[in-house]
């Protein structure tokens, strides 16, 4: 298994970041589109107005090789065309074998 975390910096004077798009719309396209390269879950966490950062979304792979092939997949352009629908802030994306957990 895989995380993919794509973490969003602080919403400063000047940037956009339409949260009620991002739910209703982007992150089930994310869904739709990698659900057959190996998307098994997402999450999305909004920190507070003090945190260093605005928004994480948390992406569960069946592995890295996944995300890897997902994002270079036809179905990505979509994926990422639709960043500038909801947002102007460049995210930082770590992605990462999971080596252990809590199941």
């Amino acid at each position: 298994m895989a995380t993919v975390n794509v973490i969003y910096p602080p919403i400063g004077s000047g940037n956009k970041f339409d949260m009620d798009y991002y739910r209703k719309f982007h992150m089930p396209m994310v869904q739709s589109k990698w659900g057959p390269h190996g998307l098994r879950s997402w999450q999305v966490v909004q920190f507070g107005p003090d945190a260093a950062y605005s928004v994480q979304a948390i992406l569960d792979f069946e592995s890295l090789a996944a995300f890897q092939a997902a994002s270079a997949s036809p179905e990505a352009k979509d994926v990422f065309d639709d960043i500038s629908n909801y947002t102007d802030l460049k995210p930082l994306v770590l992605a990462g074998d999971v080596v252990f957990n809590s199941n």
